[in-house]
């Protein structure tokens, strides 16, 4: 069993940014973590011939079986049970719309060869950067995701920010919330995932962060994220001018700029790839 994949679940629709993700793995991963690329069922022939010859491919099939539709949630229903695939100990959760901007190595992720780090933090200063563009920081989307699942759990406390993207998980905890907690409870994980819905759209992140620190099933090493993330243009735009990767590269292993404000230009180069075009393959 390997103590630490890098994950991917993906779909065709997000091929060109899997693609430039694949690409930056390839660049960086230095020690060569296993890699497992998850897709639809419908997907697997396109991408098992795209990838075969360098990752493993599988079918979300492979994972677990969802009666959620909505492509959001169903992706995170996905990303929640990599445990049951019984091949690693661990996994670095990566979303399509991620790029590697530097080598990585195991101990960028693991304290030792049994215990991943956790990212859990304040975010202070993404809430700072979140009144700046005129969003209200107490609402903000983790701290409503929080307040609606914390109580499940009996939790107290700060407000901790589980994420961004890419998420570090232990295969024990979530193999723990769904033997124990979730049969304890009689309920399903689309009812728990439903409960918190009724308030909130619920986070995946959330959701192992709180049980973790409910369970303490493995030493909390806490870390910031391991991506500089922009979720928003606006929060980009305030930053724009002093974008620099091999700054970044300092702090971070690779960026995020969310694909749900990336816009294609006709010839399918997103503003991603250009902001990342001088940097490629300068570690």
């Amino acid at each position: 069993m390997e103590k630490l994949i890098l994950f991917v679940k993906t779909y065709k629709p997000d091929f060109n940014r899997v693609n430039k993700l694949m690409a930056s793995i390839k660049l960086h991963n230095v020690e060569n973590i296993p890699v497992v690329i998850s897709v639809n069922d419908d997907d697997f022939d396109f991408f098992n011939d795209k990838f075969k010859s360098s990752f493993k491919v599988i079918k979300d099939s492979d994972i677990i079986s969802t009666t959620i539709t909505d492509p959001w949630r169903y992706q995170q229903i996905i990303k929640a049970n990599v445990y049951r695939l019984d091949i690693c100990k661990n996994y670095l959760c990566i979303d399509s719309d991620s790029e590697f901007i530097r080598d990585f190595f195991y101990t960028d992720f693991m304290f030792d060869d049994d215990t991943p780090y956790t990212i859990m933090h304040e975010s202070k200063g993404f809430l700072e950067s979140m009144e700046n563009i005129k969003k209200d920081s107490e609402n903000i989307f983790f701290k409503e995701a929080l307040r609606a699942t914390r109580p499940m759990f009996g939790n107290h406390g700060k407000e901790w920010d589980y994420g961004p993207s890419p998420y570090l998980w232990s295969a024990k905890v979530w193999e723990h919330f769904n033997n124990d907690f979730l049969k304890e409870s009689k309920i399903s994980f689309e009812g728990f995932f439903n409960e918190i819905d009724k308030i909130t759209p619920p986070s995946e992140c959330v959701i192992y962060g709180e049980y973790l620190l409910k369970t303490r099933l493995i030493d909390i090493l806490p870390v910031e994220g391991f991506f500089k993330v922009y979720h928003y243009k606006e929060q980009y735009d305030l930053v724009k001018n002093l974008h620099d990767i091999n700054k970044l590269k300092k702090n971070y292993l690779g960026v995020i700029f969310q694909s749900n404000w990336m816009v294609e230009n006709s010839s399918s180069e997103s503003l991603f790839s250009k902001l990342l075009k001088p940097f490629r393959g300068k570690s």
